[in-house]
């Protein structure tokens, strides 16, 4: 992978990390089951993490995170906010079910490009091989997490 792809690459990853942080920490603060927000909000801080080892993941490489990515991020997870759940005034049920959705499906994205840069950068000195494994590994962890989440808020929602 040359340093113009790569680059833009993480810059698009960087975007998207900083919209999924926002993401964790906007469900942590308002889903309905104290539980799984309190579950969430200890994810929250394990995403963060990993978007400041992406930061230097980075800078490593040679370029600066995106001021612009990461607004677009942001910009990226208030759109997502609106959704059709079937109430226009107040929080559906459903509405938890779906950010639980969207949070495993960031955490599956943030997985791809842990393993591609893991296989694109094989000979690439400034990226840690081992790191990047051990990343995998926790996305793989924060993906059962939240599809234990998932199922628990999927019975109960659509189970009720």
């Amino acid at each position: 992978m040359n340093d113009e792809t790569l680059h833009a690459y993480l810059q698009h990853h960087w975007a998207g990390a900083t919209a999924g942080v926002a993401m964790f920490r906007r469900v942590g603060r308002s889903h309905s089951d104290t539980d799984v927000a309190s579950r969430v909000r200890r994810l929250a801080a394990e995403v963060n993490e990993d978007r400041e080892t992406l930061r230097q993941i980075i800078v490593a490489t040679g370029a600066t995170p995106s001021r612009i990515g990461a607004t677009t991020g942001r910009a990226v997870e208030f759109v997502g906010r609106f959704k059709p759940n079937g109430r226009v005034v107040r929080r559906s049920p459903l509405s938890d079910l779906f950010e639980l959705e969207a949070l495993r499906d960031a955490v599956a994205a943030k997985r791809a490009g842990w393993q591609l840069l893991h296989a694109a950068t094989e000979d690439d000195v400034r990226i840690d091989r081992q790191q990047l494994e051990e990343l995998i590994r926790r996305a793989d962890d924060q993906l059962g997490r939240l599809e234990d989440l998932h199922l628990r808020v999927g019975r109960t929602v659509i189970g009720a």
